[in-house]
């Protein structure tokens, strides 16, 4: 059975969760193991397709530890451009994005997405104990989707507003989280 996966530039949408998303995580998490050598634990499935019986965008999103953020090797992102996962042009603090296109020579549609990041820095942690916390409660996970279904019915297809529309949210989770281990 064929997965959805993918999602054209400029569109928002959220389907329902599919069996094979973790399945295609493992797949990719080896395929980025074997091309750069990285362990497979700085290699961490995130974001909603990581969150059990939630609906998401179809994307792989990925958290990819590195020891310096600032100070990427060349052959690591050389490695990764190998299994066609292109470097964006997207400016986050202390992160680098790349993306994995639908092989259709367009580069319009994300199948994955690696933030990359420091290994166990802060964007790290905050991005697995947000993932973590979700898949550990029903009731918030409920609520993170809610709150997903409740941005498309705005009418708007930005995916910085999208971002933007769930920050609260997500510092919200991650803050108790982060109190909690005080």
């Amino acid at each position: 059975m064929a997965i959805i996966l993918g999602l054209v530039r400029g569109e928002i949408q959220l389907v329902d969760p599919q069996v094979g998303w973790k399945e295609e995580f493992l797949k990719t998490q080896q395929q980025i193991h074997e091309a750069t050598g990285l362990a497979l634990n700085r290699i961490e499935h995130i974001g909603s397709t990581s969150i059990n019986g939630i609906k998401a965008k179809p994307m792989i999103d990925i958290a990819l530890g590195v020891d310096d953020i600032h100070h990427v090797p060349v052959d690591l992102l050389k490695s990764l451009k190998s299994i066609q996962f292109y470097r964006l042009q997207v400016v986050l603090e202390n992160e680098v994005v790349l993306a994995k296109f639908l092989d259709n020579g367009k580069l319009d549609t994300k199948t994955h997405i690696i933030h990359l990041v420091e290994y166990k820095g802060q964007k790290w942690n905050d991005l697995l104990s947000f993932r973590d916390q979700l898949n550990a409660s029903d009731l918030l996970a409920q609520e993170y989707e809610a709150l997903k279904l409740s941005y498309l019915l705005t009418g708007n297809k930005d995916m910085n507003d999208y971002t933007l529309y769930k920050e609260d949210f997500v510092k919200r989770t991650v803050s108790r989280n982060n109190t909690t281990d005080s």
